[in-house]
């Protein structure tokens, strides 16, 4: 009785298809998995502006990069004030009683998403780390 030849070929199909299905996963990885920036719709805060004048941007919402000066007054049922150094100038933020979660100490860099109160005060929305 003759044998048979073993054909290969449907196995490195197979393989073929997953090495390219792999490849096709990695690159899609590479060009969309990178974090996004939640911030990039929301305008970068104008400290001067800020400095001069902070009654013309109440109610507006900002992203501010900066980094921590120290920590002003702590109210636990309310929140904490704290100065912050953005573009070599000093500022004074409010972070909410709800952002309690996130350590912050000194000398570190934070981006907030901020917004200017009705009476001029910065208070942060949301904080991270960049």
């Amino acid at each position: 009785m003759a044998r048979r030849a073993s054909s290969s070929s449907p196995n490195l199909k197979v393989i073929g298809g997953v090495a390219g299905l792999l490849a096709a996963l990695i690159g899609a990885y590479i060009v969309f998995g990178k974090t996004q920036d939640s911030y990039r719709t929301t305008s970068v805060f104008p400290v001067k502006e800020y400095l001069e004048n902070a009654n013309s941007l109440r109610g507006n919402t900002y992203r501010l990069e900066a980094v921590v000066d120290k920590t002003l007054e702590v109210a636990p049922d309310v929140g904490r004030l704290i100065s912050v150094e953005a573009s070599g100038d000093m500022l004074p933020l409010f972070v909410p009683n709800k952002l309690n979660g996130i350590n912050i100490e000194r000398s570190q860099k934070f981006q907030f998403q901020v917004q200017i109160d009705a009476k001029g005060l910065i208070v942060a929305s949301d904080i991270r780390k960049p």
